[in-house]
């Protein structure tokens, strides 16, 4: 086995997954599949809608009108107010990361053994040239990714090679860079100064989130979360970041102001996805290995709901807030907010 296929998302290798997914739950202590909480109605359930193979991870455009998820080999290009797939096409195999530009204009897949990164025309639903990220000691290894406010600049992990990417969309060099934490995860402050990354050292426990500051092109301060983070996202106020941590399992709550953990949410095992509502007042949590959905309150720090979902893998929100999308094999479900 080479180096990249170390950094194969855990849905890719089944014999693979069962055994690290195993040693997941003796070292967390996990007895069970997690903390339990009422039960959302199978109402909540608006479509289930097919895609492509496994994994699927999801974006919701800013305008609300499409929700593109990114299979294994294929991206599928859903009309949210019909909640129908318009089409499906080819892309490459292995996707890792899926973002979409906060101006609706692209929309962009990242994938586990390539240095190109898929382009998504949002206008004509059709894919547009793909940009070529960068050569380094292990090829491909990039994942999640985020874009910056000024829709010019992504920031992508690749824990593969212990690297941090900032890919510049108006053509020029980019970089990537060497952090003290390893991402695997990326998300941006809402003014674009800051760029969070969540990872490990060398071991994965603690885990821990790195900022980057954007003005001064210096990596900073080290927040502690817990074991193995593997999903980042900030409040849409910029005033906390919460982190899916697949040890534990659990989502770490951080003070942005302070630099400190505030709070500690169990989630059942492998916290895949993650997502918070756009006014911040609830996560989203998709468990592949308990196949659930969490809902979790932020002000309460309670899980308030939970719904079963097989093979839950990644969460999308519409800019509304009302609606829900979550991957599961090869269907996306949606999901009435109103009723989680």
């Amino acid at each position: 086995m080479t180096g990249e296929a170390r950094e194969a998302p855990l849905c890719y290798k089944p014999r693979v997954r069962a055994i690290l997914l195993a040693l997941l739950l003796i070292v967390s202590g996990c007895g069970g599949f997690g903390p339990s909480a009422p039960q959302a109605p199978p109402s909540a359930v608006l479509a289930r809608l097919k895609v492509g193979d496994a994994p699927t991870l999801l974006a919701a455009s800013p305008d609300g009108r499409r929700v593109y998820a990114a299979s294994n080999g294929s991206i599928s290009f859903i009309d949210a107010a019909t909640n129908t797939v318009l089409q499906t096409v080819k892309d490459a195999p292995n996707s890792t990361g899926i973002a979409v530009a906060p101006n609706g204009a692209k929309a962009y897949v990242t994938h586990l053994f390539s240095i190109d990164l898929t382009v998504i025309d949002t206008a004509t639903d059709s894919l547009d040239k793909p940009v070529l990220m960068f050569l380094q000691r292990l090829r491909g290894g990039f994942g999640f990714l985020a874009v910056a406010p000024d829709n010019q600049t992504i920031y992508v992990a690749n824990k593969a090679n212990e690297a941090f990417g900032i890919i510049d969309l108006t053509g020029g060099p980019g970089s990537l860079l060497m952090p003290t934490v390893f991402p695997v995860d990326v998300a941006i402050s809402p003014d674009g100064r800051t760029v969070y990354g969540a990872g490990c050292k060398q071991i994965c426990t603690p885990g821990f989130v790195q900022l980057y500051d954007v003005p001064s092109q210096k990596f900073t301060q080290e927040i502690e979360v817990q074991g193995s983070p593997y999903r980042i996202v900030v409040s849409p106020n910029g005033a906390n970041a919460y982190v899916a941590n697949l040890s534990g399992p659990s989502i770490s709550f951080i003070d942005l102001a302070t630099q400190t953990v505030t709070a500690t949410v169990a989630v059942p095992p492998q916290p895949t996805g993650l997502r918070i509502s756009p006014d911040g007042a609830t996560l989203y949590v998709a468990s592949q290995t308990a196949g659930v959905l969490s809902v979790v309150d932020v002000a309460g720090t309670t899980v308030r709901a939970q719904l079963p979902v097989y093979q839950a893998r990644d969460v999308a929100v519409s800019p509304d807030g009302r609606r829900v999308y979550v991957s599961s094999n090869d269907t996306v479900l949606v999901l009435d907010a109103t009723q989680l």
